[in-house]
């Protein structure tokens, strides 16, 4: 049997946006600066950073080296729960090693303590996600092409830092008529309803799923994506509506879900039935694939799928030509709408975006992509039209090649 690469998936990073409350006392952390952490493969690593929302510089906390520590092999991605207080990395395992999920808190000044061993998940995890309510952390098993018993999704209920996996875990992804195996690449949990997404990298397709209290998983759907579905990311106002016009979410957009196709190097995008709505009179956590403007150009193997949280543009990491492509997104139709591209470092892996930024005076949100080839990361600032201009200072260096990132 053939197995694919594992490196397809990147960090998601709807949970890059998240507002850390847990990251200890604020006093730590400087006034207009946002907290970074990066995992290297290279070195099995976790360091922590602050990057200024003034000037995109970096700086290491804790110490010299960014107060490092352990992850398991291969780490791929980060997600914090939602009340701030806990940090989980899903490691793909190598040569053998399996793979495993490690649990980390959060010491004052942002950096990360390690909270036991891990815990095994399925064959080869490579993607996380958690419920809005934090109950549930979700695992994407890649598992090998050919094995159709293979690509399932581990899910734990959350108790602090500890996983208990739930009864009938794993979950397989693979239906009767799937002979070569699914390869779930990423996964996501809607941010209303009790709905999770899973991008099925050897199959091209998307599937939804409901989960109950006890965070068993059914399958409602398969859709048909791009070639190698390999990301994830809601619209930034997906399941959010507020009745105050000063709010950054003032009313419920058209709740779209991206899905970053590596291998068709385009974005497919889905309006999904997870709140009621105009279009959505009873949610059922359906997707519909906008009528136009779907699926949208990007650059050579897009990975991961970056949206600003507080201005409608939305950002895809092309791994396959090392650059970013950037777009506009319009919240009533769904369409994205394509402005330039920028350049990154050699061989990028994935991305993420600070989360606190508001592009007021001297204030911004920053993007920042892991060089694997180079062990540096590129800075960009998002300007006013949501472009990204990068730092004329260059790539900053990284040892241990970068792979996972996670900023707020």
């Amino acid at each position: 049997m053939c197995m694919k690469s594992r490196w397809v998936l990147a960090a998601v990073l709807t949970a890059g946006i998240l507002v850390c409350t847990g990251c200890g006392n604020s006093s730590s952390v400087p006034s207009n600066t946002s907290l970074m952490w990066v995992a290297t493969q290279g070195d099995q690593l976790v360091r922590t950073f602050t990057i200024s929302q003034e000037n995109g510089s970096v700086s290491p906390v804790g110490d010299s080296k960014g107060s490092p520590v352990a992850t398991g092999v291969q780490p791929t991605q980060m997600i914090v729960t939602p009340d701030g207080k806990t940090m989980f990395i899903v490691n793909s395992g190598a040569n053998g090693t399996a793979g495993s999920v490690t649990a980390y808190t959060f010491n004052g000044n942002g950096s990360l303590a390690a909270a036991g061993s891990g815990v095994g998940a399925g064959e080869t995890p490579i993607a996380l996600a958690i419920d809005p309510a934090g109950k549930f952390l979700f695992v994407a098993n890649q598992g090998t092409s050919g094995d159709v018993t293979s690509g399932t999704i581990s899910v734990f209920s959350v108790s602090g830092t500890t996983l208990t996996e739930v009864a009938g875990s794993p979950f397989l992804t693979e239906t009767a008529g799937d002979v070569s195996g699914t390869g779930p690449s990423a996964v996501t949990a809607s941010p209303a309803g009790n709905f999770l997404y899973v991008a099925n990298q050897f199959a091209n397709t998307v599937q939804s799923f409901s989960f109950d209290d006890s965070g068993a998983l059914t399958l409602l759907n398969t859709y048909t994506a791009g070639a190698n579905p390999s990301g994830f990311a809601f619209s930034r106002c997906a399941g959010i509506s507020s009745s105050n016009p000063t709010d950054l979410c003032p009313a419920a957009d058209g709740n779209h879900l991206f899905v970053a196709n590596a291998g068709s190097n385009n974005i497919s995008i889905f309006a999904a039935c997870i709140q009621v709505s105009a279009t959505c009179s009873a949610p059922d956590g359906s997707l519909r694939q906008i009528p136009s403007g779907s699926p949208v150009a990007a650059g050579v193997g897009p990975a991961t799928i970056l949206v600003d949280p507080v201005a409608d543009f939305v950002y895809a990491v092309d791994r396959g030509s090392s650059q970013v492509s950037q777009y506009s997104y319009s919240p009533a139709t769904g369409v994205l709408s394509s402005l330039a591209t920028a350049s990154g470092g050699a061989s990028v892996f994935s991305g993420g975006i600070t989360g606190n930024g508001a592009n007021t005076t001297n204030v911004f949100n920053w993007v920042v992509l892991t060089n694997n080839g180079n062990s540096s990361l590129s800075i960009f600032r998002v300007d006013a039209t949501g472009k990204l201009v990068g730092l004329t200072s260059g790539p900053f260096s990284v040892q241990g090649q970068p792979s996972a990132i996670l900023l707020r």
